[in-house]
């Protein structure tokens, strides 16, 4: 039995130790497990939550419809009527137990649209506010509902949504609104005491449409205090009305200056029902001021217009008999409409340049909805297309087809109709076609050479002048560029010197899309009975190759030195041909020089005999070569920059492969006689490579390889996983880089390498090598505890089962 307690006290002893060393483990990775649920149930950052109803429906519905410009809708633009019409001023006393008419007349431009959906606001006057929720509806003169009119209990101003009704309409879109209000002065505490027997009423309660479902009346009596013996009180129900049984409640009191004051005792009069009449009856004397409160169902509504409740009370007393009418209103009525108003627009296509009218250009139009009204209004013959039925309103015109040849016109056109008060309006549309050229050369009929000085002017096909004062330069030509497609032609107006004036036009067609010019030729004749003419041929070569030089460009002067031929270019042969040059002297003088040539001003002098050719030449020199920068001398004495290969004996920045005797940087592995590094598994007694967390008092540079005395090195990066102070073990070697692929990582002054996190609100995982805080070798990736502390654990679980063992062997 002994044994059994022995072995039982044991085998708990061995049961408690397990169960602690269970809890404790679980204490030790708890931070692990509270950092991963922290982390799981983050919300996100980088999603977007539509959390509201309105943005739900603005996401995915769109853009919400739009508020309507409106005329007449302000406060200011209300008219105030008590319930019989008579006038009301805002200056008057709007007492709040007193029902108000309210009306506005309301307008909405022409031409503006009308979506359902839309909305216009208007807004009460001052001194009145609405008795409670209301909403009525709004119909045009066919009784068809346009809209709807809402208003808050409390709100200063209210709204009226559209429907559909009015999207066909452009013009006269006007109306009106009416609704019940009371009054916000609640008096001066004066307005009482003159008085024996008085009555108000109001709505006391609303069904889900915000139709009235119940009044409330209140009766009050014997605001002086008189003793008053007998009294019988009468109301007398107006139609729609049904007394609420046990709703009836009598309280004693007095009248100050803020109104009835109740006394807190209840009075229980004896309540009766005969027909539409509700009979009160006090069995005894009455010597307080009394206010009675009962209510009514509503039995009928008018749902689209004003509804009045009005009752007549009586009271019979010692005192003598006095009656009171009351009534309260509510609702609201609207009217509106509008009309279809059309207009026309009519487009006129012509040609930018010469006013042509153009077929063929296509139009679209869309409304101020940006709806497509017409999608291909085509251009006729006569340039022209008529739109016509178009309700007033905002238009956009765009042309998305050009007549053919012509470039299309991207201008958008915005128009009105009416605008300034007119129904049919004009566009001018003009296209630009697409632009060609024209290059025209003048010979002589006999040689074939070119003519130079004759005069044109430029035509289109019906003579209408679009250019003139073209003059034939020294290669006989003329050209006109940006041409738009069309019939042309060239007139001669003055000839060349020596020849006749040929005014036959020279007819051309520039079509849509040229690439090249239109090339045309134009001989003529020389005149008759020139007594003495001749040719000269100038031929510009270099002055030292003799090679032809095109482009030089001279003038031809007379013997006065007068210019009668100016910009006569050599051509691809180096040559200027004049023919039919009268005999006498002249000369050319170059006024420009072909490129890269010097400018030669000095005049070449010629004779023109009569059937004789003069051969001239002229030479230019080319440009002499700039000269080249030239770098000055730095001043002796002074220290130069660095360069890349100095010279010997000059200080040279380090390099990879040092010559000799210059200093080197370290290496992984120095020759014989020089410090090595450290060892795998050093003998006693040498030195040890630093550790990150080295003992107090050992701290040791961080050098895995020491250069030569004398020399400068380069501090290493201390090893990872170091043993401790004085005690061999096995040196990890230092890992360069030891981050992960596509990671950055920066040197940190002494030699070190860290890994750069590109986001420093994000741990970056660890790579097995890292020096610096975060997960490393050997560590829990929830904690970061060294994994020392398993081998703990384990030696204490080791070390209480020894223990316990013995306990066990001592208890047996």
């Amino acid at each position: 039995m002994k044994s059994i307690k022995r072995e039982f006290f044991a085998a708990t002893l061995i049961a408690i130790a397990i169960l602690g060393l269970f809890t404790a483990f679980l204490l030790l990775l708890s931070p692990g497990l509270q950092t991963a649920k922290a982390a799981t149930t983050s919300p996100p950052t980088t999603a977007t939550t539509i959390s509201s109803p309105k943005a739900i429906s603005q996401a995915t519905t769109g853009t919400p419809k739009k508020e309507l410009n409106v005329a007449g809708l302000t406060g200011n633009d209300a008219t105030i009527t008590d319930m019989n019409g008579n006038p009301v001023k805002p200056s008057d006393n709007l007492y709040a137990w007193i029902n108000f008419n309210i009306s506005y007349d309301w307008s909405i431009p022409d031409g503006v649209p009308i979506d359902s959906g839309d909305t216009v606001s208007f807004e009460l006057p001052s001194g009145i506010t609405t008795p409670g929720d209301m909403s009525f509806p709004i119909y045009d003169s066919n009784n068809v509902e346009i809209g709807v009119a809402t208003l808050k209990a409390g709100a200063k101003t209210g709204t009226i949504t559209f429907n559909d009704a009015l999207e066909s309409t452009t013009a006269n879109r006007h109306g009106t609104i009416s609704l019940v209000a009371k009054g916000t002065n609640t008096g001066d505490g004066n307005e009482g005491n003159n008085w024996m027997f008085n009555k108000n009423g109001w709505i006391a309660g609303f069904t889900p449409k915000l139709a009235p479902s119940e009044l409330a009346w209140n009766l009050a009596f014997n605001p002086n205090e008189q003793t008053l013996h007998n009294v019988v009180l009468t109301d007398t129900l107006g139609p729609n009305q049904e007394y609420i049984p046990g709703s009836l409640t009598a309280m004693t009191g007095y009248f100050g200056t803020s109104g009835f004051v109740s006394s807190g005792e209840p009075l229980y009069p004896v309540v009766t029902t005969e027909g539409n009449k509700v009979i009160i009856t006090f069995p005894e004397d009455v010597t307080t001021a009394v206010d009675i409160y009962y209510r009514t169902k509503v039995t009928g509504t008018n749902p689209n217009g004003t509804t009045t409740w009005t009752n007549s009370a009586t009271m019979g007393s010692s005192e003598g008999n006095y009656s009171v009418d009351s009534s309260t209103s509510w609702g609201g009525s609207g009217t509106g409409g509008g009309e279809l108003k059309v207009g026309s627009i009519t487009i006129t296509k012509t040609d930018a340049t010469t006013n042509q009218a153009l077929s063929g250009a296509e139009y679209e139009l869309k409304d101020a909805r940006g709806k497509v009204i017409i999608s291909n209004a085509v251009t006729d013959a006569d340039g022209k297309v008529t739109i016509n039925d178009l309700p007033y309103g905002t238009y956009t015109l765009l042309e998305v087809r050009a007549p053919d040849g012509y470039l299309l016109n991207t201008n958008t056109h915005v128009f009105t109709i009416p605008d300034n008060g007119s129904v049919n309006l004009m566009a001018n549309e003009k296209d630009d076609a697409p632009t060609g050229s024209v290059v025209l050369k003048k010979l002589d009929p006999n040689s074939n050479a070119t003519i130079a000085g004759a005069t044109f002017e430029l035509q289109d096909k019906n003579g209408n002048v679009i250019k003139q004062g073209i003059v034939t330069d020294g290669n006989g030509e003329l050209a006109v560029e940006d041409l738009p497609a069309g019939e042309y032609q060239f007139v001669e107006t003055s000839p060349a010197a020596g020849y006749l004036l040929n005014k036959t036009p020279i007819e051309f067609t520039i079509v849509a899309n040229q690439t090249t010019p239109v090339t045309l030729e134009k001989f003529d004749d020389p005149t008759t009975g020139v007594s003495d003419t001749g040719n000269v041929v100038l031929t510009k070569v270099d002055a030292t190759l003799n090679k032809l030089l095109p482009g030089a460009v001279f003038d031809l002067l007379d013997s006065n030195g007068k210019v009668i031929q100016s910009n006569l270019t050599t051509n691809e042969k180096g040559q200027i041909v004049v023919s039919n040059l009268e005999a006498g002297d002249y000369s050319f003088v170059e006024t420009i020089a072909p490129e890269g040539y010097e400018l030669d001003k000095t005049p070449i002098k010629f004779t023109v005999t009569k059937d004789m050719t003069n051969n001239l030449e002229a030479k230019d020199k080319k440009e002499p070569s700039k000269p080249g920068v030239v770098v000055p001398p730095t001043e002796p004495g002074k220290p130069k920059p660095p360069v890349v290969n100095p010279g010997p004996g000059k200080p040279k920045p380090p390099v990879v492969n040092p010559g000799p005797g210059k200093p080197k940087p370290p290496v992984v592995n120095p020759g014989p006689g020089k410090p090595k590094p450290p060892v795998v598994n050093p003998g006693p007694g040498k030195p040890k490579p630093p550790v990150v967390n080295p003992g107090p008092g050992k701290p040791k540079p961080p050098v895995v390889n020491p250069v030569e005395p004398g020399k400068p090195g380069v501090t290493t990066p201390p090893v990872v996983n170091p043993v401790e102070p004085g005690k061999p073990g096995v040196t990890t070697p230092p890992v360069v880089n030891p981050v992960e692929p596509g990671i950055p990582s920066v040197t940190i002054p002494g030699g070190s390498t860290s890994t750069t996190n590109p986001n420093p609100s994000t741990e970056l995982p660890s790579t097995g090598n890292s020096s610096g805080s975060g997960y490393g070798v050997g560590k829990f990736p929830q904690t970061g505890n060294e994994n020392g502390l398993l081998m703990m654990l384990g030696g204490f679980f080791i070390a209480l089962f020894v223990l316990l063992r013995h306990l066990i062997k001592k208890l047996a």
